[in-house]
């Protein structure tokens, strides 16, 4: 199988609320140019977000699995890690949908199956 991703500059525009996207997120480890890194992580775009214990809203932001929250990459925040670009996840294989559940996994899963 063959996949295209179009990469979309964050700071260009932003996906759909609660969308599944992949994230390019750059950042820095510890202060110098060898630390610094850019990395694809799946994420989710929330327009309004709650986190922390004090339960503060954020908006327009990316979460990890890790409940890690990332903003669109600025060079003010340079040294923060922030989303460079992103793109909408791929369909699965033998549908047009990014991601399933409930009862029709099972079936979608056997039919992937059977097309590969």
């Amino acid at each position: 199988m063959t996949v295209e991703l179009q990469w979309i500059d964050a700071r260009d525009d932003l996906p759909e609320n609660g969308s599944g996207v992949l994230a390019a997120v750059a950042g820095r480890y510890a202060q110098g140019p060898a630390s610094d890194f850019w990395v694809v992580l799946p994420m989710r775009f929330l327009a309004r977000h709650v986190s922390g214990p004090d339960g503060r809203a954020v908006h327009d932001c990316f979460v990890d699995r890790a409940a890690a929250v990332r903003f669109p990459y600025t060079a003010a925040a340079r040294g923060a890690e922030g989303v460079t670009h992103w793109a909408y996840l791929p369909a699965l294989p033998g549908t047009a949908r990014n991601h399933l559940v409930g009862h029709t996994v099972a079936p979608s899963l056997q039919a992937a199956f059977g097309l590969l």
